[in-house]
């Protein structure tokens, strides 16, 4: 049974990866996905910033 608090021995641990090529992976998958999710949030924000602007010119022509 197991102890509780008890440490766990990662002496005799050996991983076929470094953290290196973790973070170039992660890096890498960024790369290609950060275009498309900064696409999409200008796509979420375009209706209310052409609002504010048409809403700023609507207040301008009625002084």
């Amino acid at each position: 049974m197991f102890a509780v608090g008890a440490g766990i021995d990662l002496s005799g641990l050996s991983l076929p990866f470094s953290v290196a090529d973790i973070l170039s992976s992660v890096n890498s998958i960024l790369g290609w996905v950060g275009p498309f999710v900064l696409l999409a949030i200008a796509l979420g924000f375009a209706p209310k910033i052409i609002g504010f602007v048409k809403g700023l010119f609507g207040r301008a022509t009625s002084r």
